[in-house]
């Protein structure tokens, strides 16, 4: 890993982006995500979620800079913030998978 020993912060910042990966639903977003964007409607129907729940974990996801909102007349579209981020998730499944 390569994060400065003498600054804290970036491991706090570090353990507050991977909180938000803590729970399935958030992972699920993100691997809907990998496909393009999505509007909300598109979201709560494939994931099964109401979509006050559904917003809830979104708002989470960007807050901490995984995905990004964007408005198109009446609706709100999700995407991921990065493009390397579906690789980034790959390589986390891959060490997960390791555990077993």
């Amino acid at each position: 890993m390569n994060v400065r020993e003498d600054d804290g912060d970036d491991f706090e910042r570090i353990a507050e982006c991977l909180k938000a990966l803590s729970h399935p639903t958030r992972i699920r977003i993100l691997e809907e995500l990998e496909k393009g964007s999505r509007c909300v409607n598109d979201l709560s129907e494939t994931i099964g979620l109401s979509q006050a729940n559904l917003s809830q974990h979104l708002g989470l996801l960007k807050s901490r800079g995984w995905i990004k909102r964007e408005k198109r007349a009446v609706y709100t579209y999700y995407s991921l913030s990065e493009e390397g981020i579906p690789g980034v998730l790959g390589e986390v499944y891959e060490i997960i998978r390791c555990f077993r």
